[in-house]
């Protein structure tokens, strides 16, 4: 937001969004007047300004609850971004941006996030007390711009879309399998011997249900015939463990059970092409001192977060 636009949000109506703000985050007109300091009547009554200048409902009101109309719903969300934007300035401006605040809107594959972001995430709120974190999980990739996300993590290949990107780690995969399925399974010394095999596939791989490896310049596409296909790489290591095939799984998700045994990885002399993991955030000439320091921290908390290459040759 620029500071135009903020300097024509005069104090009045700033007073106005946070008194909508809290109460729609917490739908009780008492709860949010206790937070803000108010009485009831007080918070309704500014409730009633805002909706008066704007000339719409934001609340619906009964005896037995308060819920956001859709026009309140919008209005909360381009709140949020306001007065993050507000809180954001006078931070930079008092403390030279070292103390984040706001809300810090955070997208990741699921996957990955429950693995090695949920586990870090409460260390970041304690060292950032200022900020407030809104974490969704999900497989889809989101419009980072469209749905207001700060950052997200991306996975993969990375398309031109106009944002900056750093990088965190190298994406890794290899296929592995529990050693007590390999000890009866049939032979496995070329990447075709994989179609005598039982093999679980991510249905998310844009090849389809093909493996492509490679070796020096040699490239080769094994088609297969999963007998579990699965959206969830988390559920493909797990069938793994159990000894029900073989699974060309990225590091970040098998890592663990490589590293104590339970998994090992086959056909070391075949490489999966590597790609990357990826931290996006909208291009701006100024990047909030929130996006910088989550940044920061991942780069701090994820190095070693994962398998080394050419540790777990069977």
């Amino acid at each position: 937001m620029s500071t135009k636009m903020l300097a024509r949000i005069d104090n009045d109506r700033i007073a106005l969004m946070r008194a909508f703000v809290e109460s729609a985050r917490r739908l009780n007109f008492a709860s949010a007047a206790r937070e803000l300091g108010l009485t009831p009547s007080a918070l309704g009554r500014r409730i009633q300004r805002l909706e008066d200048r704007l000339g719409v409902a934001l609340f619906v009101r009964s005896t037995r609850r308060v819920t956001l109309t859709d026009a309140g719903m919008l209005y909360w969300r381009q709140c949020e971004e306001i007065l993050s934007a507000i809180a954001e300035a006078d931070a930079s401006a008092s403390s030279h941006g070292e103390r984040p605040t706001g809300l810090l809107r955070i997208s990741a594959p699921a996957s990955f996030g429950r693995l090695h972001l949920s586990g870090i995430l409460p260390r970041f709120l304690l060292e950032n007390p200022d900020l407030r974190v809104d974490l969704t999980y999900t497989d889809q990739i989101v419009n980072v711009i469209e749905t207001r996300v700060d950052v997200a993590i991306r996975i993969g290949k990375l398309e031109d879309s106009g944002l900056m990107a750093r990088r965190l780690a190298p994406n890794r995969r290899r296929l592995v399998a529990a050693p007590a399925y390999l000890a009866s399974a049939p032979a496995l010394n070329a990447p075709q011997n994989l179609q005598a095999h039982r093999t679980l596939h991510f249905s998310h791989l844009r090849g389809g249900e093909t493996w492509t490896l490679q070796r020096d310049k040699e490239v080769v596409r094994v088609p297969i015939a999963p007998v579990l296909r699965s959206n969830d790489a988390l559920a493909l290591c797990d069938a793994a463990l159990a000894g029900e095939g073989i699974a060309l799984l990225a590091d970040f998700i098998s890592g663990a059970g490589l590293n104590d045994g339970r998994l090992v990885s086959v056909l070391d002399d075949w490489r999966i092409p590597e790609t990357g993991i990826y931290v996006v955030y909208p291009a701006s000439e100024y990047v909030p001192s929130k996006i910088r320091t989550f940044i920061d921290f991942l780069l701090a908390n994820l190095s070693n977060g994962f398998a080394q290459p050419d540790q777990f040759s069977r």
